[in-house]
């Protein structure tokens, strides 16, 4: 796991306006807190945290923070707990961090990929479905992988993948059960024939020769 350098000032100015005033100004509010320290309200730049973020491959990163804080400077080792977006423009609202030891276990949540080509998908037509796409680990922060991976090249119709069968990584503990289902290669979806409805045969139209007037009077008149 990589270190990136990211920048912070310590924030005197609270509450809904001041935080909007600050993203106006192309920065976000945020929260340092976690170990024995208190919490600490911070001013960051979004652009260098979202490079920082992906610098370092992903909201894993471990990051060393310098805070500005009265004319002085403290660094401290943090990782990214939360952050958050506006819904419409995507653009980072605010950043929680958390303080983190490097000897010290911690918990967090990695992606899970699936490597390989399924021989059920490529030759059989199956379709693959992931289902299970983060795990929570406990391991020290300098051994959070990138991501678990689960190897699928040899997945038929009907198999499936487990966090049991998901690759070990040196040092780092899976803390999801083992009987979770990771991806499954489920048959493909059979095309519904849809019946064309069945029309009833037309009833032969009875036509009624039409007697000339004069006819029906003429037999009239025999009656009478």
């Amino acid at each position: 796991m990589e270190w990136v350098e990211l920048t912070a000032r310590e924030r005197s100015v609270f509450g809904k306006e001041a935080c909007k005033k600050l993203r106006d100004r192309n920065e976000i509010p945020g929260v340092l807190y976690g170990g024995e320290e208190g919490t600490i309200s911070v001013v960051l730049n979004p652009v260098e945290l979202r490079k920082a973020i992906e610098e370092g491959g992903g909201e894993n990163v471990i990051i060393r923070l310098t805070i500005r804080r009265d004319g002085d400077e403290m660094v401290r080792t943090v990782m990214v707990k939360d952050l958050q977006f506006h819904p419409v423009n995507g653009r980072p609202l605010h950043v929680d961090l958390l303080r983190i030891s490097m000897e010290k276990l911690i918990r967090v949540k990695v992606p899970i990929t699936l490597h390989g080509e399924a021989p059920g998908v490529k030759v059989d037509g199956g379709i693959l479905e992931h289902i299970l796409r983060e795990a929570e680990v406990e391991c020290l922060p300098a051994s959070i992988p990138e991501a678990l991976v689960a190897d699928i090249s040899s997945l038929k119709i009907g198999d499936a993948i487990h966090v049991k069968d998901l690759q070990a990584v040196e040092g780092v503990k899976i803390l999801e059960g083992l009987e979770s289902l990771v991806a499954s290669l489920v048959p493909p979806e059979k095309e519904e024939v849809v019946a064309a409805p069945e029309v009833a045969p037309a009833e032969p139209e009875v036509l009624t020769k039409k007697e000339p007037k004069e006819e029906k009077e003429k037999e009239k008149e025999k009656v009478s």
